[in-house]
């Protein structure tokens, strides 16, 4: 029997310790069947690594929405984090491991309903709103980049370094 994606984030939440420094890709990744190094790249491109990272979304000069932490995860999800699992901002913010994690759950959700492909990475930072295939595109590119890059080199020294949040 396969869970739904919420149930089974609800469990990594209840039976996982996190440390606000463990960055956790490889746990991550194999919770929602995604390569560390794909999880990697992702968190490379939206942060730089950098678990404290703020993006401010504008339009018109307002600020209409954030992006929170290491994977960089959009205040628009926040109501549905809090409601379902308790998660918040604050602790998307200080605990970069669940930060992963909610980062890992959002492509895999992308993944699961649109398949595995590199739109479906892409809409991990632009969406499926139609309109939004250039900027997709655009960020799929950069994170295929990044992860052909990582595939060339040692995985398991990619993994290690970026577990302690080193740019890779």
């Amino acid at each position: 029997m396969k869970l739904p994606f919420s149930l089974l984030l609800l469990i990594m939440i209840l039976f996982t310790p996190f440390s606000g420094k463990a960055f956790c890709f490889l746990a991550a990744g194999k919770m929602y069947q995604i390569d560390p190094l794909l999880l990697i790249a992702i968190a490379e491109v939206e942060s730089s690594m950098n678990p404290k990272a703020i993006g401010l979304n504008k339009k018109n000069g307002v600020v209409k929405t954030e992006d929170i932490g290491l994977m960089q995860i959009n205040s628009s999800w926040l109501p549905q984090l809090s409601h379902s699992f308790g998660i918040t901002r604050k602790t998307l913010l200080n605990n970069a491991c669940q930060n992963l994690y909610v980062g890992a759950y959002i492509l895999a959700k992308n993944l699961s309903r649109h398949g595995v492909n590199w739109t479906s990475v892409g809409a991990y930072n632009a969406g499926f709103k139609q309109g939004n295939e250039k900027n997709r595109l655009k960020y799929a590119k950069k994170v295929y980049r990044k992860y052909r890059d990582l595939l060339s080199g040692n995985r398991e020294v990619i993994i290690e370094r970026a577990s302690r949040g080193e740019c890779i």
